[in-house]
């Protein structure tokens, strides 16, 4: 296996094993004249929210558009405070500083997902974080957000696949927010995200909202359109979604089985994760990441850079992830002798 170069993520692969089909849907959106706002991206929305057990999905440009359309159809105001997981993708917090609104943030629990809420005054929302795919205790979130009728926000960029329990996630909020970044579990190849609710009048002021503000009284909105060509793309990636989900799980245990030593963030007991993304922690792993890249291996590091170095001190669960987080490639499409031979590797330089 020496001599291989394994990439973080392999969207190329998904592409490579659907190449005609993918091609041939791209170009039917576009011979049909209908680029943006045709039936495709009518077709996708209605089949995520028949999968996903609601009764609206609205396709945008990006899961952060669609994160701040949510706090917006909700009236969130500028003066408000809204409640957010510390340790994220800059993208969560991002859409609460893109209104104006004041951010308190919550430190993690040892698994990265939003911890303790404590009591936090009058927030008018909480926007919690599947983060790495697994999921946080939705229970706990709902019954706080029921207790002091604010909304809940799921924020699923990263857990389409995901179930807390029987329930899938992109049902586990009053709105949740999917991401079809290249990145995730179903890639698109650009950008877009899905908003899902069961609310009429957050569907229509998303649906004015992605549009320039038109047919609303919405003072003013966004061009955030989910084309056409990439809808077609994401109907046929969603129908291969839960056998590419198997081959995930496939390869997070086998990476259990061949790494019984090292300690990985799990999804809690009673929930499947997404699988998104598979994070170890170790003592040395900066060390480590500069090892693998020498073995021609690609790691990434999350989420370090989000989190306020300032004021780390407040939020030891996390600081404690950011020290130690390494994300190990897994996707679909990665060879299991090619996770062998990142296994070895870091057995290597463990000395195991």
């Amino acid at each position: 296996m020496s001599g291989y170069r394994i990439k973080f993520n392999g969207i190329d692969r998904l592409y490579d094993d659907y190449s005609w089909r993918l091609t041939r849907r791209a170009k039917a959106a576009w011979q049909s004249g209908d680029v943006l706002q045709g039936k495709y991206l009518a077709q996708l929305e209605k089949e995520i929210a028949k999968k996903y057990n609601r009764k609206y999905a609205v396709g945008v440009g990006s899961a952060t558009d669609g994160l701040y359309f949510a706090l917006r159809s909700l009236g969130i105001q500028k003066t408000d405070s809204v409640i957010c997981p510390v340790l994220s993708y800059v993208a969560t917090s991002g859409a609460i500083r893109r209104l104006g609104s004041n951010i308190h943030f919550i430190d993690t629990d040892e698994n990265g997902n939003i911890g303790d809420l404590g009591i936090m005054g009058l927030p008018k929302a909480v926007v919690y974080v599947n983060l790495f795919g697994n999921l946080a205790d939705y229970d706990r979130l709902r019954n706080y957000c029921d207790a002091y009728r604010i909304p809940l926000i799921e924020d699923a960029a990263q857990s389409q696949g995901a179930y807390y329990g029987k329930t899938p996630s992109g049902k586990l909020g009053d709105i949740s927010v999917f991401s079809f970044d290249p990145m995730k579990n179903m890639p698109c190849f650009g950008s877009g995200g899905m908003v899902l609710t069961d609310n009429d009048d957050v569907r229509d002021k998303i649906l004015s909202l992605r549009r320039h503000g038109f047919n609303s009284d919405m003072a003013y909105g966004y061009n955030s359109l989910l084309s056409e060509d990439h809808a077609n793309q994401l109907l046929l990636i969603l129908d291969k979604f839960d056998r590419l989900q198997n081959k995930r799980e496939k390869v997070f245990k086998r990476y259990k089985k061949n790494l019984p030593h090292m300690q990985f963030i799990e999804t809690q007991t009673g929930t499947r994760s997404s699988y998104h993304k598979l994070v170890m922690l170790n003592d040395r792993r900066d060390e480590l990441k500069k090892y693998l890249s020498g073995k021609g291996i690609e790691t990434k590091i999350h989420y370090r850079e989000t989190l306020d170095s300032k004021n780390s001190h407040l939020y030891p669960n996390a600081r404690r992830i950011c020290d130690k987080a390494i994300s190990l490639p897994i996707y679909p499409h990665l060879l299991m002798e090619e996770v062998d031979y990142i296994c070895e590797n870091i057995r290597k330089f463990d000395n195991v």
